[in-house]
């Protein structure tokens, strides 16, 4: 067997259909099963014993995001959602800096900021769903101050190019924030070289962590410069840290890394099994796998031409993504579901969503299914 026919037999909805539903949320893997009935067992059997030894693991795992996206495990912390994320950030940026995003973001890139009171000004995507430098760069002014934007868009699959938006973030100033939900695990990210000061994702998509855990990077200048408001017990340092001896516990101070985005005590299971699903992409190699979903994605769009298929995201290669957006009709979609193939279908839009279980094999399922309609 090649290593990808090993990477999925490990993902046992390889064997019930044909997937192509990451975009929704991927499936977890045998060994990540595993893990969850390890864990699980050995709290069981230990109770509270089980937190050193989870709490090394955690560590290790924040060791792992850092060294994934070129950042120290110190400017990393475990979150449950991307919106939950998006919600620490609230209030530590003054309520005048005004916010540039992109029309086509998933809501929780603007609704909160909206409601918080900041000023959002949207970037609109072209009639092909592309979205231009020259047009970002035309929203700023003088009180922008904050940059938003998903690395890939949830809708329209059309990847930024991160390094540019990062190079304009650096010439005006502005405060660089990524959501990486829909590439994180697929797509190779830097924050250094693309001047990302926040990135978060949530992992149970290509990461295939399952649901309820994810990470955010801050990086030192900003924990620096902008402290989280949201504080609880768990992300502040006491005058004296012993619980049983001590009976004021009214001074404190915010922890100076990332975990004062970590107000209460973690989702421990969540966050090792996560640590489990990092160390499998970090074995199989960030690099590789998006070599290999590059090129399921250019024989895609061989076999939507060779079967008359509009490709509705036929962007340059700088801007294609492991989403991938076909024109069909009712009729056809119909097909495709009496063919056990797992896609989302709207608007005449079928999404392929393609990762490192999916095959060649998988996509000429998904043709012969359109071709008999």
């Amino acid at each position: 067997m090649t290593k990808w026919e090993n990477i999925r037999a490990d993902y046992p909805v390889c064997d019930n259909c044909t997937y192509f539903f990451t975009n929704g949320g991927g499936p977890v893997s045998t060994p990540f099963v595993q893990k969850a009935t390890a864990l699980f067992t050995e709290l069981s059997e230990k109770g509270r014993g089980v937190m050193p030894g989870w709490d090394h693991q955690a560590d290790e795992a924040k060791g792992l995001i850092g060294e994934m996206i070129r950042a120290k495990a110190s400017e990393i912390a475990f979150i449950t959602s991307t919106s939950q994320a998006m919600i620490l950030l609230y209030g530590m940026f003054p309520k005048h800096y005004e916010i540039i995003t992109m029309r086509d973001e998933f809501p929780s890139s603007f609704v909160g900021w909206m409601h918080n009171g900041h000023t959002v000004h949207l970037v609109d995507s072209d009639d092909r769903n592309q979205i231009s430098i020259a047009d970002i760069a035309a929203k700023i002014t003088p009180d922008t101050r904050i940059l938003i934007t998903s690395h890939v868009m949830f809708r329209t699959g059309f990847r930024q190019h991160l390094k540019a938006i990062g190079e304009l973030c650096k010439q005006h100033q502005l405060i660089h924030i990524v959501d990486a939900t829909q590439s994180f695990g697929v797509n190779d990210i830097d924050v250094q070289e693309c001047n990302i000061d926040i990135l978060i994702f949530h992992a149970y998509k290509w990461v295939t962590a399952g649901y309820g855990t994810g990470a955010m990077y801050v990086s030192r200048k900003i924990l620096d410069q902008y402290p989280p408001q949201v504080m609880s017990w768990y992300n502040v340092e006491y005058e004296i840290a012993d619980f049983q001896s001590v009976k004021d516990y009214t001074n404190f101070t915010p922890k100076k890394t990332a975990t004062a985005f970590e107000p209460g005590t973690p989702p421990f299971v969540n966050i090792l099994l996560l640590g489990e699903a990092l160390k499998c992409l970090h074995r199989i190699g960030i690099s590789d796998i998006e070599a290999y979903v590059g090129e399921l994605i250019t024989y895609l769009a061989q076999q939507a031409s060779a079967h008359g298929i509009r490709l509705l995201s036929d962007y340059p290669p700088e801007h294609l993504s492991a989403i991938q957006l076909l024109e069909i009709t009712p009729a056809q979609n119909e097909k495709v579901e009496k063919n056990n193939i797992q896609a989302r279908y709207k608007n005449n839009i079928l999404t392929v969503a393609l990762n490192f279980y999916n095959n060649k094999a998988d996509i000429d399922k998904l043709f012969a299914a359109l071709a008999g309609a």
